[in-house]
């Protein structure tokens, strides 16, 4: 089976035809995703409906395409009120995207509307999480895991069937090369439970998990172009390069 890599690309204009060039390059990689960073966006009020739905229009359609507003807090580069912020997504769900990633420490509110407005528009979501000082123990990071799949079922009365759908992201900072470990034991365990996982570390020391991750069951691992949108991503040929040689898969 070939492995998913997701080639991310920050969005800083609302120039169209800027992305054009962009997304053939990316293209030309063959990801199995595009991800779509829209926190990136120099002028918040250009991410109008109009404008979404004609970059979407840009990616083939038989690649899979993330849209993300990421907030502040973990990682975005815009730092906006969670209000301002909810409008934007609101815009980019009725896009249809394939995927919309939010974070899992979103507002109780903000996810209950957020998850009921992509199953009406048969959006899928990745529910994410970032450390980005450090990677906790293994214990501990499963139970980030597990105790939002209970938040889901038992406060959200979230159908296990969209619960099993969904995919857990939970990326880490390594400090040394064995935190590594921890992401990659996560990605063995949640998989082999049958949940769509996607775990590694960032940073230079967790380059090995960024690469290996997604051999030991994580749904997908992210790559960059020219820019990266994550501290230690690696460019899109040469990740594939790796598993080429590696784990011969093409």
């Amino acid at each position: 089976m070939k492995f998913n890599i997701c080639v991310a690309i920050p969005i800083k204009s609302s120039d169209i035809g800027q992305y054009k060039s962009t997304v053939k390059e990316a293209l030309e990689a063959n990801p199995e995703f595009i991800e779509l960073r829209f926190d990136y966006m120099n002028d918040i009020n250009s991410l109008t409906s109009e404008f979404i739905k004609e970059l979407k229009k840009l990616i083939q359609t038989n690649i899979s395409v993330i849209f993300t507003m990421r907030s502040h807090s973990e990682g975005g580069q815009i730092n906006i009120i969670e209000k301002e912020r909810l409008e934007i997504i609101k815009r980019l769900i009725e896009a249809h995207p394939d995927y919309l990633d939010i974070e899992m420490k979103s507002d109780t509110a903000i996810l209950k509307e957020i998850i009921n407005l992509t199953q009406r528009n048969n959006v899928n979501l990745i529910f994410s999480s970032h450390d980005f000082n450090k990677t906790p123990s293994y214990e501990e990071s499963k139970e980030i895991v597990s105790s939002f799949l209970d938040k889901l079922v038992n406060d959200f009365q979230v159908d296990t069937k969209y619960v099993n759908e969904f995919v857990y992201k939970i990326i880490f900072t390594a400090q040394n090369f064995d935190d590594n470990l921890v992401p990659l034991e996560l990605c063995k365990a949640f998989s082999e439970d049958n949940k769509k996982i996607i775990s590694f570390c960032m940073g230079k020391f967790g380059i090995f998990s960024r690469i290996a991750c997604v051999k030991v069951g994580s749904f997908l691992t992210y790559a960059s172009l020219a820019e990266t949108t994550a501290p230690g991503q690696i460019h899109v040929k040469k990740i594939r390069k790796f598993y080429n040689l590696i784990f011969n898969n093409l």
